[in-house]
C-alpha cells in the first residue's frame, strides 16, 4: 500500500510538471485532436446503429415477402378452383343450349307456341353462355397474372435466401479461422462466438490490460497479432472494437476522467495494435466505448464485474450485395 501511494504521488507530481511545460498552442492542438476523435467515435457509433437497423429492415422485408408468397399461393388456388367451377358451368350451359336446340328442331313442325318459348329460352341461354365465357376468360387472365407475380416473388426470395445462406457460410468459415488462429489463448480469457450474423472475439481485461490501464500487455499483443493475420486476408470484413468496463467508478486522474474515457481508450488501443501488426485498411476499423452499460452479468459480485470487464472485437460481413438486390427490386 505504501509503495502504491508513493508511486501515485510520483506520477501526480510528474503530471503537474509536464502540464506546466505544455504551451497553450500545444494544449489547443491536443484539444482539437481530442474533439476530432470524439466526432469520429460518434459517427462510427451511428454507422453501427444504421447497420443494425438495416439488418432488421431486411429481415422484416424478407418476412413480408414470405407472407406475400403464401398469400399468392392461396389466391392462386382459389382462382384455380373458381376457374374450374366456371368451366363446369360453361359446359353445363353449353349442354343445355345444345339440348334446347335439339328440342326446337323436334317440335318446330308441330307446335309454333312451343317454338317461340324455346327460341326465348335459347336466347336467354346464349346470353348466359356469353357472360360465363367472359367470366371464365377474366378468371383465367387473373390466374395467369397471379402465377407470374408468384414466380417473380419466389425468385426474389430465392435470391435473398441464397445471399443470406452465403453470408452465413462466410461467417461460419470466418469464425473457424479466428478460432484456429486464437486457439492458444482460449484458457486466458478469450472467447470466439457467432451471434446475429457476426463473429465476436471477446477478451477479458486481464488478457489485455492492467487494472485501470489502456496499455496492452505482451500476452494481449500476441493475441492481437494472430487476429491481425486473419483480418489481412478478409478484406470484406468490417471490424468494430468495443471497450467495456465494470460498474466500479474510475479513480484515476489526468486525461481519463471516468469509465467512458477508459473504455474508449482501450478500444482505440486495440485498433492501433491491429493496424501496427497487420496490413489492414484503417477504413475497415472503428472504435467504440460502452463504459459499464452493456454488462454480460448484472449481478454486483466480483465474478460478475470480472466478466463485464472486457474488449469485444466484432467482425461484420459486407452486405452490399443484399442491399443492391433490394434496391433493384
Amino acid at each position: 500500500m505504501k509503495r502504491t501511494f508513493k508511486t501515485t504521488v510520483f506520477f501526480l507530481s510528474l503530471a503537474v510538471i509536464l502540464a506546466s511545460c505544455v504551451t497553450k498552442q500545444k494544449y489547443n492542438e491536443l484539444k482539437q485532436k481530442y474533439d476530432r476523435c470524439n466526432d469520429e467515435l460518434t459517427f462510427m457509433t451511428s454507422e453501427n446503429q444504421n447497420c443494425q437497423e438495416a439488418k432488421k429492415s431486411l429481415t422484416a422485408q424478407l418476412n413480408g415477402l414470405t407472407a406475400d408468397i403464401e398469400q399468392l399461393r392461396k389466391d392462386t388456388l382459389r382462382l384455380f378452383l373458381q376457374a374450374n367451377g366456371a368451366k363446369r358451368e360453361y359446359e353445363k350451359a353449353k349442354n343445355d343450349y345444345d339440348e334446347l336446340l335439339q328440342n326446337f328442331t323436334d317440335v318446330s313442325n308441330t307446335n309454333q307456341s312451343t317454338i317461340n318459348n324455346l327460341l326465348g329460352n335459347l336466347d336467354k341461354y346464349k346470353d348466359e353462355l356469353n357472360v360465363k365465357e367472359k367470366m371464365l376468360a377474366m378468371q383465367q387472365d387473373s390466374l395467369a397474372k397471379a402465377r407470374a407475380e408468384l414466380t417473380i416473388k419466389e425468385q426474389r426470395i430465392n435470391e435473398m435466401q441464397s445471399i443470406l445462406a452465403q453470408k452465413d457460410a462466410e461467417v461460419k468459415a470466418l469464425k473457424e479461422k479466428v478460432s484456429t488462429a486464437l486457439k492458444g489463448f482460449e484458457g486466458s480469457g478469450l472467447n470466439v462466438h457467432e451471434k446475429d450474423g457476426k463473429v465476436y472475439v471477446s477478451m477479458d481485461d486481464k488478457l489485455l490490460f492492467a487494472s485501470g490501464s489502456w496499455t496492452i500487455n505482451e500476452q494481449g499483443r500476441n493475441a492481437i497479432k494472430q487476429l491481425a493475420k486473419v483480418l489481412e486476408n478478409e478484406t470484406e470484413i468490417s471490424v468494430l472494437i468495443e471497450g467495456h468496463t465494470d460498474n466500479v467508478p474510475y479513480r484515476g486522474s489526468g486525461q481519463i476522467k471516468d469509465n467512458w474515457d477508459l473504455s474508449v481508450m482501450r478500444a482505440t488501443a486495440v485498433v492501433k495494435a491491429l493496424l501496427e501488426n497487420g496490413n489492414i485498411a484503417p477504413t475497415r476499423l472503428s472504435a467504440s466505448g460502452r463504459s459499464e452499460f452493456l454488462p454480460l452479468d448484472e449481478n454486483n459480485t466480483p465474478e460478475a464485474r470480472a466478466k463485464n470487464r472486457r474488449t469485444e472485437i466484432i467482425l461484420t460481413p459486407n452486405l452490399d450485395q443484399l442491399f443492391q438486390l433490394i434496391q433493384n427490386n
